[in-house]
């Protein structure tokens, strides 16, 4: 599982390879670029993570989930979404970004079934 180092407004730093974009922790530990595209129609203002983009990372069976709602925690994350993933029996972690980090890197060490959206503005 890859290792987060840090992040800053524009940019998050993972196994020593700089991203300028959002990206999406796979449970088997890939990183990819985030399908903001799937939340786009529930956005007002900002793009939040709304439930069809949670429903993609949810079939991948993870324990839990780290959203990084930003630097600063300006993303908005809907109780429809939140709703979700308690149904689902998944955890659902919400903090700002700098902080999200230091959980994944927690929870991967602890050998937990994680997946993670992760905003780097904002």
């Amino acid at each position: 599982m890859p290792v987060f180092e840090r992040t800053s407004f524009l940019e998050i730093w993972v196994d020593g390879k700089k991203y300028d974009h959002d990206i999406t922790l796979h449970v088997d530990g890939r990183i990819t670029r985030r399908r903001k595209e799937l939340s786009k129609p529930f956005a007002v203002g900002h793009t939040p993570v709304a439930p069809p983009e949670l429903e993609e990372i949810l079939r991948e069976n993870p324990e839990v989930v780290v959203i990084g709602n930003g630097q600063a925690g300006a993303m908005p994350v809907p109780r429809k979404t939140r709703r979700l993933a308690a149904e689902r029996g998944v955890e659902l972690i919400v903090a700002r970004t700098p902080e999200a980090l230091k959980i994944l890197n927690r929870l991967i060490n602890e050998g937990r079934k994680v997946a993670a959206i992760l905003h780097i503005t904002c």
